[in-house]
């Protein structure tokens, strides 16, 4: 049980990090390219469908890693996905908050530095895991 429960936990790890790095290269740099008048609705639709892309396994990626630390001392991979959650919870989503007002070239460039950061503590946690 406890290897499906590892297997599951790269699986969601290496899932987010393709997320990440895709939202990181592709998609947060072209927020700079709609206008004033069409990023609003872009970026209200792009929330939320990314939240049902990317909550669940955000979710499968927190619970395997809890059953982890409970039955097997998965300290440092629990440490990171808990400065994960914190990044994502408390730092981007008051970014994205404040992007569904108005594009700001400001906060583009802040969510950019946070999602890099985020990306960062996701591949830090596959090495951690793999090694």
């Amino acid at each position: 049980m406890e290897q499906f429960i590892l297997e599951i936990n790269i699986f969601s790890n290496i899932y987010l990090i393709a997320i990440s790095v895709m939202v990181q290269f592709i998609i947060y740099p072209s927020f700079k390219n709609y206008s004033e008048s069409t990023f609003k609705s872009f970026h209200s639709a792009y929330t939320k469908k990314m939240l049902f892309i990317v909550g669940p396994v955000m979710i499968l990626e927190l619970l395997s890693t809890l059953y982890l630390f409970i039955n097997n001392s998965f300290l440092f991979p629990t440490s990171i996905v808990t400065l994960i959650w914190l990044t994502t919870f408390f730092l981007i989503v008051p970014v994205h908050q404040s992007l569904n007002s108005s594009f700001n070239i400001r906060n583009h460039k802040k969510l950019l530095r946070l999602n890099f950061v985020r990306s960062t503590f996701w591949v830090l946690k596959l090495f951690l895991i793999l090694a």
